[in-house]
């Protein structure tokens, strides 16, 4: 049986301890270990204030980890993560996070080293049938604590410790995860990332929890609770029960369970701790609904959007063309003329799609629907946003010849709309900031 603690965050440090404990999650770290944090900062807007609830890893237990090795004495900690830089800036994302949490305080404090993977070294790794370039730094570690958030995710169903060790991929290591090739897909290269690196301890970050992630477009809520485990697989599955989400349903879990000859329910798992697993269990929906047709966001037909074909996201968009689509989105919420019908305009994304043809227009979205589908003959008129990312200057060109009337401000106001998701939670006043500053 796999121990797996589930209990409800009260307190700083005290809370983390128990979780930690009843697993006997430190056994056999001592002074002299070299260990690695690996949180989860999947995204940042700089001099923006956005809701960071459910969507990255709390100051808060990142702190308390590290005060309960400074209580072992440990004195080689290394934070590191592998966030995805859109936008090319002097700082690096994961610098940029650093500074706006206070995380460079636990550099002052306990000497903590905060590592950017896009910054530094890879290395090739065997995994299964799979070949994949990994942070060389974290491959030397004597211990590695995993840290991602409590969440679902509109690709995976949940994201939760497996999924966070993506963030230790080179980018065309993350973007082979997302090719569809010969049958095997993100589910199955997700599956063996515990075999590339098994985290020693893994702790789920259940502070706020969040529904339809995993970025800001999702909903949070305040679940006030850590996860913690020795076994990442163990740990992911009472995450999915506990998110409402069976994992025999998630593929990926299903699939990595049985890489390691092992039952995807939690027969073989022994919660340990006074937390009743029913009790805190709510379920978080995680893929954004289509309308009865298929063929349009459920969200577009009750903004009373008409002349769009938009078929559902799958999971070979990868996180590149994942951030640049809301842009493609809210065009067309914001446009001036969407109260009309456009003009009969087919939308085309991901790896896989291609035109169903008789649509007057097909916009294709992103370098490799551009590959794909610029001569494909079923198109009769053959729109293009290139690029990997996609440009932005493209798409206000290729709104402009679908006739598509974007405002005169809209790229400067896309700009701002991290500040708008905020309008969420501005009159709930359990949606508390500080817990991602470190004091």
């Amino acid at each position: 049986m796999y121990d797996v603690s589930v209990i409800k965050y009260e307190a700083p440090s005290e809370s983390l301890r128990k979780a930690v404990d009843l697993v006997n999650g430190l056994e056999g770290v001592s002074s002299t270990t070299k260990v690695f944090v690996k949180p989860n900062f999947c995204q940042w807007y700089d001099k923006v204030r956005f809701p960071k609830y459910g969507v990255i890893t709390t100051a808060r237990l990142i702190e308390d980890v590290v005060v309960l090795l400074k209580e072992r004495g440990v004195e080689d900690i290394t934070m590191l993560e592998g966030a995805v830089e859109v936008e090319k800036t002097p700082e690096s994302t994961v610098q940029l996070v650093a500074a706006g949490m206070g995380l460079d305080l636990l550099t002052k404090r306990y000497g903590v080293k905060v590592l950017d993977v896009m910054r530094e070294e890879f290395s090739r790794v065997t995994a299964g049938d799979l070949n994949l370039s990994v942070n060389k730094d974290i491959l030397g570690a004597d211990f590695v604590i995993n840290m991602p958030v409590l969440k679902t995710h509109s690709q995976t169903m949940v994201s939760l410790g497996i999924k966070n060790l993506k963030g230790l991929l080179s980018i065309p290591s993350r973007k082979r995860c997302h090719d569809p090739k010969d049958g095997i897909d993100l589910n199955h290269r997700l599956a063996r990332l515990p075999e590339v690196v098994w985290p020693d301890l893994t702790v789920l970050d259940g502070i706020y929890t969040l529904e339809r992630g995993p970025l800001i477009t999702g909903r949070a809520h305040l679940t006030n609770l850590i996860i913690a485990s020795k076994d990442i697989v163990s740990a992911d599955k009472v995450g999915s029960t506990i998110l409402g989400i069976d994992p025999r349903t998630v593929p990926h879990l299903v699939l990595a369970a049985g890489n390691c000859g092992r039952p995807a329910d939690l027969s073989d798992v022994r919660l340990v701790g006074e937390t009743d697993i029913a009790s805190v269990t709510v379920k978080h929906e995680w893929e954004f609904e289509q309308n009865a047709t298929g063929d349009l966001p459920a969200f577009f037909e009750k903004a009373g959007v008409k002349g769009i074909t938009y078929p559902q996201a799958d999971n070979t968009m990868c996180t590149y063309c994942a951030d640049f689509i809301y842009y493609v989105i809210w065009g067309v919420l914001m446009s001036r003329n969407r109260d009309e019908p456009f003009d009969d305009i087919e939308v085309l994304h991901g790896k896989t799609l291609d035109p169903q043809g008789g649509h007057k227009h097909t916009l294709l979205v992103g370098q490799c629907q551009v590959k794909r589908n610029s001569d494909n003959p079923k198109i009769n008129h053959c729109v293009k946003i290139r690029g990997c990312p996609p440009s932005k200057k493209d798409l206000v060109a290729a709104y402009r010849e679908l006739g598509i009337m974007l405002p005169d401000n809209f790229l400067a106001w896309m700009a701002r709309i991290p500040e708008n998701h905020m309008r969420k939670y501005q009159d709930s006043p359990e949606f508390d900031e500080s817990f991602y500053v470190v004091k």
